[in-house]
């Protein structure tokens, strides 16, 4: 069956499609970028599930570009809290991602409305936005959003696990690696073919092992472990329309999230033309303005056709 006709993929892609083109919505995440600088100490600003966030005891980080939104995050985050046994998830954007700053589209105000929209009255979840890309930097930042006494676990897929433990991202490795277990744990799901064997080899390495038991294998499906959010944007940027019936649409709808197929449709992000330029040029410029001035229902779609 087409996921189109599915109603609870219609009403979540619609949820997405109508935070997308509020105004007040996208500008308040762009405020929210806007005031997330990367050489303070590090901070996380809790857009949406505070109070969700404030009362769990078993808090799981998913921080990540989402760009789009894909299936695999969804698996990931879904078998991750049961693994964890987690009560709440935080689905964490960085102001700017390690290895990644020249990814563009879409903007980070954009991807948070994305995120905002899929977590819209889903208890135990949260959205955050963290001005470090370091997972250390990120763990002391939601700490300190967090009750003293809970569990934060990490999740990531086995090859962030890998850069994890690479030293080229440290001055002092086993100190950051010291600091960074004293704060959470790591929930590792499979990814592009690497699995449980491959995180025990990972962890068997002597200058790995001493952090091994704060490590677990999240037993996810594999049926997305190889999924990407680059192939999605590839996708996105070669089709006319991502909802229109055929080949295009159903491995989109496999791979791409609703949220994900939102932002892209709605938004244009990805599409070869200048309607996201002149989007981001607009986010800009309201968010310039003072709140009083940007009325409720004022709607993004109506400013591009004036």
């Amino acid at each position: 069956m087409e996921h189109i006709t599915d109603p609870a993929w219609q009403r979540h892609y619609d949820r997405a499609a109508h935070m997308l083109d509020s105004v007040r919505v996208v500008v308040a995440q762009q405020r929210a970028v806007e005031r997330s600088r990367p050489h303070t100490p590090p901070r996380a600003e809790v857009r949406v599930g505070r109070t969700a966030l404030r009362t769990a005891k078993h808090v799981g980080h998913f921080a990540g570009s989402f760009n789009p939104l894909t299936n695999a995050h969804v698996a990931i985050e879904e078998a991750a809290r049961v693994a964890g046994g987690l009560d709440c998830v935080v689905w964490a954007c960085a102001a700017v991602t390690v290895d990644k700053e020249r990814v563009e589209r879409a903007s980070v105000a954009d991807r948070l409305a994305q995120l905002a929209a899929y977590v819209h009255g889903a208890p135990g979840s949260a959205v955050a936005l963290v001005n470090r890309g370091l997972y250390v930097e990120q763990a002391r930042a939601m700490r300190a959003r967090m009750d003293r006494q809970a569990q934060l676990s990490i999740i990531v897929g086995f090859d962030k696990a890998v850069q994890i433990f690479d030293p080229q991202y440290y001055a002092d490795r086993d100190a950051a690696l010291r600091e960074l277990f004293a704060l959470a744990r790591l929930l590792v799901s499979p990814r592009a073919g690497a699995g449980a064997d491959d995180l025990a080899a990972l962890l068997a390495r002597p200058e790995n092992r001493p952090f091994a038991r704060h490590v677990t294998f999240v037993p996810a499906s594999t049926a997305h472990a190889g999924d990407s959010s680059s192939e999605a944007r590839r996708l996105l940027a070669a089709s006319p329309d991502p909802l229109l019936p055929g080949k295009e649409h159903r491995a989109l709808t496999e791979l791409v999230a609703p949220e994900g197929l939102a932002l892209s449709r709605e938004t244009g992000a990805y599409e070869q033309s200048d309607r996201y330029a002149a989007r981001i040029r607009l986010i800009h410029e309201l968010a310039a303005l003072p709140v009083a001035r940007l009325p409720a229902r004022l709607t993004f779609s109506a400013l591009m056709r004036r």
